[in-house]
């Protein structure tokens, strides 16, 4: 009997599966505290500069919109280490990917050094924002002080890379949970001017952000390099000029990957800026839902990079099965967490919002898009697990393109017509945009899982063809 793509999926038994599950949430769960750490830090900033004053707020959120979009995607860029150290693993190579690593750091300095260039000479775009010449003054300086650690976030990108391909993800969780009190402490000092420092104000955040930045570098610079686990990789064995075959190999799937987290962290920038015509009540609402959202969302985004490394061993293993395996029980445990958090932010929506704010008018806007917020979420969590198993097949190009058309050509249009026109029904206002993430998201949701089952499934019929020639004659024909 021939193997159809869905056997490993179907036939595995129990334990099998109950197995995949625990080694994905083992590598989901560093993940996911690390992601929660990050938006801690966040959080911190923005209280820290709005207790300080309106202009510190204004400015610490105005500075960190403009270059969140821009680190997000250098992120991306530098995921591109993960699939293809995860395949050397699987195949027994790991050896060779210290010169992935070291090419990686190559564009990582280089991008890193264009990007803070470039985030340091944005005086045109705030001028025509039409900022205030206070907070203009906040804002270069945040832009200042979080560019100086620019390079060392791009390296740390490069390592935390390079230790969750070997599958290594509890030390980025460690190393965030340094960090988080290491900001607060350092936000401290140079936006009140403690021990001697200068009181920045708002850019005393971006300076912070900085030095954080450093901290996050050196402390994975130190694991990686004492690290057993990730030395027989031997990343810092040898000099290694750049490479113009290594870096086309990192391009080539970073390239995709960066491009999709860009356009879906900017996709949420423009429904805020077409929204902040509906009064600061729509915004603070919208807000609350966007950042309620973004901390449930790293639930599945953990568990899709967890896929991207298990996907990427059991291929560079010649194991496209397992790989399939890894992929579809991963794609089935978001699944099921999201109908908890779904129902959970369905019934504590308004517990939810309380932790956010006692405005009797921004809590009415944020209940109502939490409803929302939580019908997404399940679609949320199939984007993000098949994106990750994806990126595990080294397969990024495609979902570039499906994530640009959920986004850019129904989402954001879709939205601006329910939200701010009466042409399909009367303007909903926030309401719209939320209802066209779904829809976007769904639609994303439904390709990319489609794109998955079609790209593990060739893998699977491809391993099949090529060893079908070894198999003993009778054996080829009973199946």
């Amino acid at each position: 009997m021939s193997s159809s793509p869905l056997t490993p999926i179907l036939l595995r038994p129990l334990k099998s599966r109950k197995g995949e599950m625990k080694a994905i949430a083992l590598l989901a769960f560093p993940i996911v505290l690390s992601q929660l750490s990050v938006v801690a830090t966040g959080f911190i900033d923005t209280m820290m500069a709005g207790h300080y004053s309106r202009n510190a707020l204004a400015g610490a959120a105005v500075g960190s919109s403009l270059c969140f979009p821009f680190i997000i995607a250098l992120s991306g860029m530098m995921m591109a280490v993960t699939p293809i150290t995860a395949h050397l693993t699987g195949a027994g190579k790991k050896a060779r990917s210290g010169e992935v690593v070291r090419q990686a750091l190559w564009l990582a300095l280089f991008l890193s050094v264009l990007l803070c260039v470039g985030i340091r000479h944005m005086d045109p775009l705030l001028v025509w924002m039409n900022t205030s010449a206070p907070v203009t003054a906040i804002v270069k300086g945040y832009l200042e002080g979080i560019s100086f650690g620019f390079p060392a976030i791009a390296c740390y990108f490069v390592l935390k890379s390079y230790a969750e391909g070997i599958g290594r993800t509890k030390p980025q969780m460690l190393i965030s949970l340094v960090t988080v009190p290491f900001n607060y402490v350092a936000n401290d000092i140079l936006i009140y001017g403690k021990l001697g420092m200068p009181a920045l104000g708002g850019a005393g955040c971006g300076w912070a952000s900085g030095l954080t930045f450093w901290l996050f570098f050196l402390l994975m610079w130190g694991y990686t390099a004492v690290s057993p686990t990730c030395r027989e990789g031997r990343p810092f064995a040898e000099f290694s000029l750049p490479s113009a075959s290594g870096l086309k190999e990192l391009l080539k799937l970073g390239l995709p990957i960066s491009g999709t987290l860009f356009m879906e962290c900017s996709i949420f920038a423009c429904i805020t800026l077409f929204l902040g015509v509906l009064g600061p009540v729509v915004v603070g609402g919208h807000q609350i839902t966007l950042n309620y959202s973004g901390v449930v969302f790293s639930i599945p985004l953990s568990i899709g990079m967890a896929l991207t490394i298990r996907a990427g061993h059991a291929l560079g293993a010649r194991d496209p099965e397992g790989a399939r395996f890894a992929a579809a029980t991963g794609c089935l445990m978001a699944m099921g967490i999201s109908l908890l958090t779904l129902s959970f932010t369905l019934v504590f929506a308004r517990s939810i919002v309380a932790v956010y704010t006692q405005d009797p008018k921004v809590t009415a806007v944020a209940v109502d898009l939490l409803f929302f917020a939580a019908l997404y979420q399940f679609s949320d969590s199939i984007m993000a697990t098949a994106q990750g198993a994806l990126r595990g097949y080294k397969d990024a190009r495609v979902t570039f393109f499906l994530t640009f058309a959920a986004y850019w050509v129904i989402t954001l249009p879709l939205g601006y017509l329910l939200s701010m026109t009466d042409r399909l029904v009367p303007a909903m206002g926030a309401r719209g945009f939320w209802l066209s993430l779904i829809v976007g998201l769904t639609v994303s949701g439904t390709f990319l899982a489609l794109r998955l089952y079609q790209v593990s499934g060739r893998a699977v019929r491809d391993s099949a063809a090529e060893d079908a020639p070894r198999l003993p004659v009778e054996r080829r024909r009973a199946a």
